[in-house]
């Protein structure tokens, strides 16, 4: 369990690692987006909204699943075997409690928004909260030894079991009940499969020295992810209050599709990433040399496709979802104004996690969050545009006062950020600005073909944009090495 590995051996891992779970994402967008074609067929906005209900709700009770406990072990140079069963018995029993709280509280939760039917789904959906506490630690393990394979492979077969049971169910009638047992379902083919894959077998559990630090680093975490949650579910809990299910299901629909690109690109990354500069933070000029690169590459991934997505919104609205959610367009421009930057910028909490400043993280929450919770009570008038437009402000004011804070007395700073995706948000803004209007010009019957030919003359003028800006046609030759995800 010891930390001590070479330069070449975190580059090899890397490397492989890096390429499974690029390759693998692709395997998950492929279901998430049969996920939203299909259940948008099946299932009404109302549907998605009172689950969006019940998950903003569990969506904070499960941040104390884990405890962070998981980072803590992926991001500790030396660890011990004895140190990982008391985590995995500590994340077990959490879950247990959590289970307990959850049904205990669903009559409160379904009373909270009206809606009465919403307790039983309440009920089945906290038993998720054991069932995944009991694998938190393999895959953690998984994660941390950059043995992905069998994660991936979890990820996977769990992603496609949810996706069947909720097809089948939704066809068969049962409505919102068919999201809640997909999830379920899903979460146990999940579990199993990370057992399976890892080589850590529980013991008997057993106090042991050095959990403390690891649960004190968790806690921190923790305590951010508290914070943390207030700005990713107060949307949905405001919208969910004020103007009900229906336009909170469209914004759930909205945000669903905005953060599919988004964590479809970011999450694999990740992945690799925190492992890798948590071996690397003794040695400050593999550490920046690392972390430019994967900006750059998640930057040229990202900002193209949320660019494109933005300014074809309206058939690829109708495309994914079919007639009836044309509700949907505005609300996702306005969101993808936000998730143009935001993969990028997420980048910058694994910087304080890979070096162990997990207090300075949660100081940056709590200005975060209560940044973020304003702008979200004073947009929620407006409804879910009103939500959607705060959030976009907030987060570009607060872009360069995080970037100090976070990468001061790091071997970071903001121009790091800012150097490597420069190329690429010049480019996918006039690649978008430019294709808009060219297709204006374009009458095509077909929306499907119509999408296709936009995003083949936004292709071709992205190339030539990149190829005209300084450096612009070194980054393209040198993609490929930028697509293994690790050169350090």
């Amino acid at each position: 369990m010891s930390a001590n590995i070479d330069l070449k051996d975190i580059k090899k891992k890397a490397i492989k690692g890096g390429v499974l779970t690029i390759s693998s994402r692709l395997l998950t967008i492929v279901i998430q987006i049969s996920s939203i074609i299909v259940l948008s067929r099946l299932l009404s906005p109302t549907d998605f909204g009172l689950i969006a209900m019940v998950t903003a709700i569990t969506a904070f009770m499960g941040i104390f699943r884990d405890m962070g406990l998981s980072t803590a072990v992926i991001q500790k140079k030396d660890l011990e075997y004895k140190q990982i069963n008391t985590l995995f018995w500590l994340n077990t029993g959490i879950g247990v409690f959590l289970t307990l709280l959850t049904i205990a509280l669903s009559p409160f939760i379904a009373s909270f928004y009206n809606h009465p039917e919403l307790q039983p789904v309440v009920m089945l959906l906290a038993i998720t909260f054991v069932i995944a506490s009991i694998g938190a630690q393999h895959a953690a393990l998984l994660q941390r030894e950059l043995n992905l394979k069998p994660k991936v492979i979890a990820d996977i077969v769990g992603a496609a079991i949810t996706l069947l049971t909720s097809i089948g169910m939704a066809y068969l009638g049962y409505g919102f009940w068919s999201l809640a047992w997909g999830t379920v379902i899903g979460a146990i083919a999940t579990t199993c499969l990370y057992f399976r894959g890892s080589s850590f077998t529980p013991s008997k559990p057993k106090i042991v020295e050095g959990t403390r630090d690891l649960i004190n680093f968790g806690l921190n975490v923790t305590l951010f992810e508290i914070l943390n949650y207030f700005h990713r579910n107060l949307d949905n809990i405001l919208i969910g209050r004020v103007w009900g299910p229906l336009i909170l299901g469209l914004y759930s629909r909205a945000y669903q599709l905005m953060m599919l690109p988004i964590s479809s690109l970011r999450e694999p990354i990740n992945a690799i990433a925190l492992p890798v500069l948590s071996r690397l933070q003794d040695d400050p000029d593999s550490y920046k040399a690392y972390y430019k690169n994967i900006a750059t590459l998640l930057a040229f991934l990202s900002m193209p496709l949320m660019a494109f997505l933005v300014v074809n919104a309206e058939n690829i609205i109708y495309l994914a979802l079919g007639k009836g959610w044309s509700g949907v367009v505005p609300i996702f421009v306005l969101l993808g104004i936000s998730g143009f930057i935001q993969a990028v910028a997420s980048l910058r909490g694994l910087v304080l996690l890979s070096l162990g400043l997990s207090k300075k993280y949660v100081i940056w929450g709590i200005v975060n969050t209560l940044c973020v919770s304003v702008a979200f009570i004073l947009g929620v008038k407006w409804g879910a545009e009103g939500i959607a437009i705060s959030y976009a402000i907030v987060n570009y004011a607060i872009l360069y006062p995080s970037l100090w804070y976070f990468f001061k007395g790091t071997p970071l700073s903001p121009i790091d950020f800012f150097i490597p995706i420069l190329v690429p948000v010049v480019s996918s803004i006039m690649a978008a600005l430019l294709s808009f209007n060219i297709m204006l010009n374009f009458i095509v019957n077909s929306i499907l073909l119509h999408t296709i030919i936009s995003a083949f003359v936004f292709f071709i003028i992205l190339i030539l944009v990149i190829i005209m800006l300084p450096g612009g046609l070194k980054t393209i030759l040198g993609f490929k090495k930028l697509a293994k995800v690790i050169k350090t």
